[in-house]
């Protein structure tokens, strides 16, 4: 059993720790057995698709030139379309 002594996270790896954390309580809850590497693999699918979003967003701000508005406005639609899959408690 974890301890719960981390709450929020900023990193790419806290986040998607956290996320595998709630994969095994709602796992155990649901199911009484814990995640298998298929319940991992298909859960956190869409959390990794959120981070590599975060981090062409990221490279896209730190870049330049007259693509970058739109760049980054195209990556954001599809993080804001990803997150409404997601469950609330994931998310910061």
């Amino acid at each position: 059993m974890m301890n719960r002594r981390i709450a929020r996270e900023e990193t790419p790896e806290g986040r998607i720790a956290r996320a595998a954390r709630i994969l095994c309580d709602r796992t155990d809850e649901k199911y009484k057995h814990p995640p298998d590497y298929a319940d991992f693999r298909d859960a956190l699918r869409p959390f990794i698709v959120r981070e590599l979003l975060l981090a062409r967003i990221d490279e896209a701000r730190r870049g330049c030139g007259i693509g970058l508005t739109e760049r980054v406005r195209g990556l954001a639609e599809e993080l804001a379309t990803l997150e409404e899959t997601l469950p609330n408690e994931i998310l910061p």
